[in-house]
């Protein structure tokens, strides 16, 4: 599957498209999402964007009309961020004669460093998409986008699976998957049996989790894929 370029022009943002213009949208996102970063999304203003962004309040005002715009397109951004992502993660001939716990590795290992590295702007697109149509429905998209990557990858592959339906496997195994680290945006942390879980259980687990329950056969302790 081809995911779309991360290069792509946001079709969320209104104003002029010429190379100047583009950069001062560039500046306003960055600033944007590195206040969210540091603050969360509620305690970051539009002039806080404009100061960091080296801005001004009329240029922000040209792209965006309020901050969920801006959210819209920092959603945007990061979905085409992370397809590119997918799309060079999930490229058959990468994973040609390895096994398939070797790619579902690389994929967890992704979705934890994304999840850790992006949490509190992870968590304005949750409680935005709790009110929003169009964020719900960006959100489902990508999940959607995401899963079929997957499925095309691993059904495509010579190889069996116990679970009687292999394509609803991998779609809801995909959305275990997301569902799990979302919660952990929200919550801060993922406890289980009475103790935090870090990065390094979450990747074993999350792994695990899907290799069972798509019936994987053969899933040996293998090292971690390759960087």
């Amino acid at each position: 599957m081809t995911f779309p370029s991360n290069q792509a022009r946001l079709q969320s943002v209104a104003g002029p498209k010429q190379a100047r213009s583009e950069q001062t949208l560039a500046r306003l996102l960055d600033a944007a999402e590195r206040l969210i970063a540091e603050r969360g999304f509620t305690a970051v203003s539009i002039p806080d964007i404009v100061q960091a962004a080296q801005s001004s309040v009329g240029g922000f005002y040209a792209r965006f009309r309020d901050k969920n715009e801006l959210l819209m397109a920092l959603e945007e951004r990061f979905h085409g961020e992370v397809e590119a992502r997918l799309g060079r993660l999930l490229e058959p001939a990468r994973w040609e004669g390895l096994p398939l716990v070797l790619v579902i590795e690389a994929a967890v290992r992704e979705l934890v460093t994304v999840t850790r590295q992006r949490q509190r702007l992870l968590a304005a697109f949750l409680h935005r998409a709790l009110i929003e149509p169009r964020f719900r429905a960006d959100a489902i998209e990508f999940r959607r986008r995401a899963a079929r990557g997957f499925a095309e990858l691993i059904l495509g592959r010579e190889m069996s699976l116990a679970h009687p339906d292999p394509a609803l496997a991998v779609d809801l195994g995909v959305q275990a998957a997301l569902a799990l680290m979302q919660q952990h945006v929200l919550f801060g942390e993922t406890e289980a049996a009475g103790r935090r879980l870090g990065d390094g259980d979450l990747e074993r687990e999350i792994t695990d989790l899907f290799l069972r329950y798509i019936g994987a056969r053969g899933n040996p302790a293998l090292p971690m894929a390759p960087g």
